[in-house]
């Protein structure tokens, strides 16, 4: 049953479940055709992508997962909510759906998550969009929680220093760093956390923060794995949390990578850019699409 505080307007879309060891795991799947794969960072979930759905649904397959803890999946008391484990689900469901040529929206945490699958299946992954992240450990001067662990990445450190507020405060701030947004959208960012007026820490997305630090040194220790795969890189210039130094890295990671950078924009271009997200990932689709298909032996990516 879905809950009465979700806005059936703004996600209009049928719920569907996977059912995995930590417990349901909520996800959509819209559209036909060519499958795209959203998976959202901290503390959101698939409601950031709604109106890129609709638009890429048009013509594409678009599945938009709730990691485990986030949105209208479980909230479970007794599991650890660490990005590596949250793979395993990812990897659970895109084999159920037994897709093929996958290409990945990938946000904040939701990037680590992404790469991480597309590690272990570079052969299902055939692009990469993503949107402002980092997937690399971070210096030791980060955040450190009560039991000494670090809180890796920028957003999770936004987090940890609101540990004691509540998730109403957290969700106002976060988004009212960059943009208004209407008072019954940032309910359902609210909502999707858990009760409003909940603490911090106690949501499950406090308890993904510490002890990632040798997952993603590993992680990115393999990162050529992934080199290869053409990226479109959509970027929020005016970022309060993931820096423009984390561009950079990307720009020289990647072998082939189409930047595009919005100049008033933060860390949410999909609330606050949808169309023209929409419209860059359907145009990079179709140009990845003819390179192929007129050199399908001897193209060579770089």
């Amino acid at each position: 049953m879905r809950p009465a505080w979700l806005d059936t307007q703004e996600y209009p879309f049928d719920s569907k479940y996977l059912e995995v060891e930590a417990g349901r795991m909520h996800y959509i799947d819209e559209g036909a055709g060519t499958p795209i794969v959203m998976l959202h960072g901290n503390p959101t979930w698939s409601f950031l992508y709604r109106k890129v759905v609709k638009k890429l649904s048009e013509h594409y397959r678009c599945i938009a997962i709730d990691l485990i803890g986030f949105g209208l999946s479980d909230k479970p008391d007794n599991w650890s909510y660490y990005p590596q484990e949250q793979v395993d689900n990812v990897e659970q469901l895109l084999a159920q759906l037994n897709l093929e040529d996958i290409t990945l929206l990938v946000h904040d945490l939701g990037a680590a998550v992404g790469f991480a699958y597309a590690m272990k299946h570079p052969d299902k992954v055939k692009n990469i969009v993503l949107f402002n992240t980092w997937t690399w450990p971070l210096s030791r001067s980060a955040s450190t929680d009560e039991s000494g662990e670090k809180a890796e990445g920028p957003l999770s450190r936004f987090i940890h220093a609101r540990l004691h507020d509540t998730n109403t405060k957290l969700i106002h701030e976060l988004f009212g760093n960059e943009l208004t947004l209407p008072e019954n959208i940032l309910n359902q960012y609210i909502n999707g956390l858990g009760q409003p007026g909940q603490l911090v820490n106690t949501l499950p997305c406090t308890r993904s923060m510490p002890g990632t630090r040798k997952w993603l040194n590993e992680l990115w220790q393999h990162r050529k794995i992934i080199q290869d795969i053409p990226a479109l890189i959509l970027w929020g210039e005016e970022d309060n949390l993931v820096k423009a130094e984390a561009l950079q890295k990307w720009k020289d990671f990647f072998h082939e990578s189409y930047v595009i950078q919005f100049e008033n924009s933060g860390h949410f271009l999909q609330e606050h850019n949808a169309d023209e997200v929409a419209r860059y990932v359907d145009n990079f689709i179709k140009e990845e699409k003819k390179k192929h298909e007129a050199s399908p032996h001897d193209f060579v990516k770089g």
